[in-house]
């Protein structure tokens, strides 16, 4: 078994909702800045609902190659339950590439492929992984993502019930995933593979 390391690049964002009423409608995106947040927010007179978009891209995985388990792991900046929304990670794989991000991107991830709870996140600054299901790895090209929260309907923030996680623009920081995989029959590939996205 070899495994290889997928950073992400940083072309990742944050598509977000906002409004002077709950639920929030005007879409702007944002490919800058060391954060990616998911999840809903209201600051003075302003509601805000967030998603943030990956992708990685997997060429470098032969097509023949069989892959064996996936992890996309990323670093938690901070994390906010103002009330008690607990606000769940939903990770949807995209069919496709949203690149480059803009606002009609805003729901092109259309199969969820995992969850974590908000009880389970780490501390702030430190890591967490998903677990991916191998068959979502696109082996010949991007594997993209869209990261939701369970909470863009129901009762309206009174404050922050949000999560920051960093991107590729904190150095150190970068998501990245970490694909186990049997290579070619012949391949001579027995050895770990790092690779930049």
């Amino acid at each position: 078994m070899s495994t290889i390391i997928i950073t992400q690049g940083r072309e990742d964002g944050t598509i977000y909702l906002t409004g002077s009423s709950w639920p929030p409608t005007t879409p702007s995106f944002n490919t800058d800045g060391v954060n990616l947040d998911y999840g809903p927010l209201f600051q003075p007179s302003t509601y805000y609902i967030y998603r943030c978009y990956l992708r990685f891209d997997c060429s470098q995985l032969s097509q023949w190659a069989t892959v064996i388990s996936a992890k996309l792991w990323l670093k938690l900046s901070t994390k906010y339950n103002w009330d008690n929304f607990n606000v769940q990670l939903l990770l949807y794989k995209v069919n496709g590439d949203w690149y480059p991000l803009d606002t009609g991107d805003w729901g092109c991830g259309n199969t969820l492929i995992a969850t974590k709870n908000f009880a389970d996140l780490p501390d702030s600054l430190q890591w967490f992984s998903i677990d991916i299901p191998p068959s979502q790895i696109n082996k010949e090209g991007i594997t993209a993502f869209e990261i939701r929260s369970n909470h863009e309907s129901g009762a309206a923030p009174t404050y922050a019930d949000h999560v920051a996680l960093y991107s590729a623009d904190k150095s150190g920081s970068a998501p990245y995933l970490e694909i186990n995989y049997n290579p070619p029959p012949g391949s001579g590939q027995d050895v770990p593979i790092i690779a930049g996205g």
